[in-house]
C-alpha cells in the first residue's frame, strides 16, 4: 500500500511530462495523417427494375438471366480498349508514362482495375425462396474527391448504356430474326402453293377426288360397248341388204365406183379425228398425226367427190359413212377406256405425292403462323424496349464526391499518436525513476545499504528550493499549455474549424 502510494506521487509529481509527451505524439499523429496522400472512394448504387408492363398483357422478348445480364454489362465495362478510352478522354493517370515519354497503356490499364470495383449482390439460387431485388455497387477510388465521383458516374453511365445495348439489340435481332423467318416461309409457301397446282395441273385427270367420277365414266364406257357393237353390226346389215336389193334388181353395185376409196379414206380418217377429239386433249399426238393424215389424203384427192347418180348411191354414201362413224366411235371409246384404266392406275401414286405435297403445305403453314404470331410477340417487346418498360438497371443512388477518405484512418492515426505519446511518457517517467540511484525512502536505505532506519524526517524544503519548484511548474505548464494550443490549432488547421467543435 505504502508503495503504490509512492508510486502515485511520483507520477504527479512527473504527469506534466506524460501529458506533455502525449499532446506531442498526438501532434505527431495528426501531421502524420494528414500528410499521408488520401484515398477517396465514390461510391454509386443501381438496382434492377422489374418490367413496368404485366407478362399477362405483353411481355418482353429479352429473357435473358438477370445476373448472367449483370456479369456481361461488367466483363464490357471493364474491358481494356473500353478502360483505355475512358482515361483517354478524362485524361487519368497522366503521371503514368515510359521511359520515352509516352503514355504507359500497361500501367494505366492496371491502375484503372485495381482503382475500379464493380460488385453485384447475391441472389438466392433456391426457387422456393423469395426473389430479392439485384444491386449493382459502382465505386471508384482517386486522390480527389470531385476525380472519383466523376469516374464513378461515368462508369454509371457506361453501364446504363451497355444495359440498353443489350434490351435492344436482342429485342430488335428477335424481330429481325422472326421478320425473316416470316419472309422466308411465305416465299416457300408460294413455292409450295405453286408446285401443288402445277401438280395438279399435270395430273388434272388423276387427281383422288376424281377417281368416283372416273369409276363411273369407266363403267358407263364398259357398259356402252356392247351398243356400239350393236350399232355397227345394225350398219352394216342395213348396208347388206341395201346392197343385195340392189343385186337382186339385177344390178351391179360398185362401190368403189359409187365411193372412190381416196375418199372413203379420207371420210373414214376425218371420222376417226372427230372422235379421238371428243375423249383426247387438243395436243395429243394421235390428233396430230390423223390430221397430217387428212391434209396428206385430202392434198392427194386429184377429183372431188362427185354427187350421187341416184337415190341408192346417195344413201349407200350415208351408211358408209355412218358405218365410219360408228366404228370411229368404238375406237374412241376403246382409247377413252384405256386413258381411264392408266388414270385411275394412277391415282394411288398420284394421290400419295399430293398428299405429301399438301403435307409440306401444311407444317409450312403451321411454321407460318407460328412464325407471324412470334414476330408480334417480337414487336411487342420490341417497342417495350424502346420505351424502356422492360426490365432494366436504374440508378438509386447517384456517386457524389466523399467528405472523408477511405483510406488513411486519420482518426485512427490521431488515436495511435495519443496513445504512442502516453505511452512514452510513461517509459520516459518510469525509465527516469530507474535509472536515479539516489535514496529517497526507508525501504530504499535498508535495499541499498542494509541499514534500518530507526526514524524518517520530512524533508524541510529552503526558500529555493521553493522557488525552484514554482519555476518549474511554470515551465512545465507553459510547456502543456502550448502544446495544447498547438493541438488544438493543428486540428483546426487540418481538419475542422474549431467553432464546430467548441
Amino acid at each position: 500500500m505504502r508503495d503504490l502510494r509512492f508510486y502515485a506521487m511520483l507520477l504527479l509529481r512527473r504527469l506534466h511530462w506524460l501529458i506533455l509527451l502525449t499532446l506531442i505524439g498526438t501532434m505527431a499523429g495528426l501531421v502524420v495523417a494528414r500528410l499521408i496522400t488520401p484515398i477517396y472512394q465514390a461510391n454509386a448504387l443501381l438496382v434492377v427494375e422489374g418490367e413496368r408492363i404485366p407478362d399477362q398483357l405483353a411481355s418482353s422478348t429479352v429473357q435473358t438471366d438477370t445476373n448472367a445480364k449483370l456479369q456481361v454489362i461488367r466483363k464490357r465495362v471493364l474491358a481494356r480498349e473500353n478502360l483505355l478510352d475512358m482515361a483517354r478522354r478524362m485524361d487519368l493517370f497522366p503521371a503514368l508514362r515510359t521511359a520515352s515519354g509516352a503514355r504507359d497503356v500497361d500501367a494505366v490499364f492496371e491502375a484503372l482495375t485495381g482503382s475500379i470495383s464493380i460488385e453485384i449482390s447475391k441472389q438466392a439460387k433456391s426457387k422456393t425462396a423469395p426473389q430479392e431485388a439485384t444491386f449493382m455497387t459502382v465505386s471508384y477510388i482517386a486522390g480527389s474527391p470531385t476525380r472519383a465521383a466523376q469516374v464513378a458516374n461515368e462508369l454509371v453511365t457506361r453501364i446504363l448504356k451497355e444495359d440498353a445495348d443489350i434490351r435492344t439489340k436482342a429485342a430488335r435481332d428477335t424481330l429481325d430474326f422472326f421478320s425473316r423467318e416470316v419472309d422466308r416461309l411465305n416465299s416457300e409457301l408460294a413455292k409450295s402453293s405453286a408446285s401443288i397446282l402445277q401438280f395438279k395441273q399435270e395430273n388434272s385427270t388423276a387427281l383422288p377426288e376424281r377417281l368416283p367420277l372416273l369409276r363411273d365414266q369407266l363403267a358407263a364406257l364398259q357398259l356402252s360397248t356392247p351398243q356400239l357393237a350393236d350399232q355397227i353390226r345394225e350398219v352394216e346389215d342395213q348396208k347388206d341388204r341395201l346392197v343385195r336389193r340392189r343385186e337382186v334388181s339385177g344390178e351391179t353395185v360398185d362401190l368403189d365406183a359409187i365411193y372412190p376409196p381416196a375418199q372413203r379414206d379420207l371420210a373414214r380418217l376425218e371420222a376417226q379425228r372427230d372422235a379421238l377429239r371428243q375423249v383426247l386433249p387438243p395436243d395429243d399426238p394421235r390428233i396430230a398425226a390423223l390430221g397430217a393424215q387428212i391434209m396428206e389424203q385430202d392434198a392427194g384427192a386429184t377429183e372431188p367427190l362427185a354427187k350421187p347418180a341416184s337415190a341408192f348411191e346417195e344413201r349407200l354414201r350415208a351408211l358408209e359413212n355412218d358405218l365410219f362413224t360408228a366404228r370411229a366411235r368404238q375406237e374412241a371409246a376403246e382409247v377413252q377406256m384405256e386413258q381411264l384404266q392408266a388414270d385411275i392406275a394412277k391415282v394411288p401414286a398420284n394421290a400419295a405425292a399430293l398428299e405429301a405435297l399438301q403435307r409440306d403445305y401444311a407444317n409450312l403453314l403451321d411454321q407460318y403462323d407460328r412464325a407471324t404470331r412470334a414476330r408480334a410477340v417480337a414487336e411487342t417487346g420490341d417497342t417495350i424496349e424502346s420505351l424502356a418498360k422492360g426490365e432494366k438497371l436504374t440508378v438509386i443512388d447517384q456517386a457524389v464526391a466523399p467528405n472523408e477518405p477511405v483510406k488513411p484512418n486519420r482518426k485512427t492515426i490521431a488515436v495511435a499518436g495519443f496513445g504512442a505519446g502516453f505511452v512514452l511518457g510513461l517509459l520516459v517517467i518510469i525509465g527516469r525513476e530507474l535509472l536515479n540511484p539516489g535514496i529517497r525512502r526507508p525501504e530504499d536505505l535498508q535495499r541499498q545499504l542494509g541499514i534500518s532506519a530507526f526514524a524518517t524526517l520530512p524533508y524541510i524544503a529552503t526558500p529555493a528550493d521553493l522557488a525552484r519548484r514554482r519555476r518549474q511548474f511554470v515551465i512545465s505548464s507553459v510547456m502543456v499549455l502550448g502544446a495544447l494550443i498547438a493541438v488544438l490549432a493543428l486540428v483546426g488547421l487540418l481538419y475542422m474549424p474549431l467553432d464546430r467543435i467548441f
